[in-house]
């Protein structure tokens, strides 16, 4: 049975606890911040992109992407600013490190500017590499010059996490393709027409032992600033990488006849996503040559970050 998903969730989650706020990946999980207009002259407030459903594998390197509300402290960062970030277990250190600034952008492909959907107001994306040593709550530190804000992160035990994880196999899954679609209704939602990601499935590609990359998502419906570029960018890309074997697959099986609303009960998610183990959308899964998942990077990249990640399977 594919994964369930509670559309209820579709909010910005705020913990006083812990002093960090979670916003949405996709419309599976989250969407985008919601709620009041920022103030200008308050301290930044750091935003974890991605999912606090046990994604993340304490003992394994992780990228952890957060962004940072826009504020006037954050947008008169350079474009290209490098911060310094600190990673702590209570009082001990556990890395030092710094993440280079990603500047938001939020363009309405043709036809989907009128789809509902709520924005953020990220200004900038950043991702940190990082092994989070043990299960836990950890502390990212990001030094600003005149501030420093703190985000809580939660490292499980890799036995507790579903979705797939590097180092581990790329299952043998059946992806709808243009000739042999399936139950799927729309093969891509990608407007004003589809990517060109949807020629062979993954099990087919698999068995050629070529490096593949496979893109988890639905364009039409998830449009928020970060997430609903995702397939035009690996599009920019493609031609960049011809040792590379691309593969978008969609989220839902029955958009049209669900009325394009994810929140529908009667919405089904594509049994594939639970193959993955996936709760939440986008996903690019980085796949070796022999098979093997060498990379995951979930919710948010541009076009630097992506041509690095191609490059290495290359």
């Amino acid at each position: 049975m594919p994964p369930t998903f509670d559309p209820s969730r579709r909010r910005v989650l705020r913990s006083g606890a812990i002093g960090a706020a979670t916003v949405g990946l996709g419309p599976l999980l989250l969407a985008a911040c919601g709620g009041s207009e920022p103030d200008p002259a308050a301290a930044p407030v750091l935003v974890a992109l991605f999912s606090p459903n046990r994604v993340i594998a304490a003992g394994r390197p992780q990228r952890l992407p957060f962004g940072l509300v826009d504020t006037e402290a954050v947008t008169s960062l350079p474009d290209d600013a490098e911060i310094g970030v600190t990673i702590r277990s209570g009082d001990t250190v556990i890395d030092t490190t710094t993440a280079r600034s990603h500047v938001v952008t939020h363009d309405h492909p043709e036809g989907n500017g009128e789809v509902p959907h709520e924005h953020a107001d990220l200004a900038r994306y950043f991702a940190v590499r990082t092994n989070l040593p043990e299960p836990g709550i950890y502390d990212l530190d990001v030094d600003l010059g005149a501030s420093v804000a703190s985000l809580a992160v939660q490292a499980f035990d890799p036995d507790e996490i579903r979705v797939l994880l590097p180092g581990e196999a790329m299952p043998a899954i059946t992806t709808p393709t243009v000739d042999d679609p399936g139950s799927i209704e729309v093969l891509c939602t990608r407007l004003p027409e589809p990517c060109p990601f949807h020629d062979h499935s993954v099990d087919q590609l698999l068995g050629a032992r070529r490096p593949m990359a496979v893109l988890v998502a639905t364009p039409s419906l998830c449009q928020t600033a970060y997430c609903g570029p995702v397939v035009d960018t690996l599009m920019e890309l493609a031609p960049d990488s011809p040792g590379v074997d691309l593969v978008h697959l969609e989220v839902y099986e029955n958009p049209e006849s669900a009325g394009w609303d994810y929140t529908n009960p009667e919405m089904r998610v594509l049994p594939a996503l639970d193959e993955l183990g996936l709760d939440f959308e986008p996903s690019l899964f980085l796949v070796d040559s022999a098979g093997v998942i060498a990379d995951r990077i979930d919710n948010v990249f541009d076009v630097e970050e992506l041509r690095v990640a191609l490059a290495s399977l290359s």
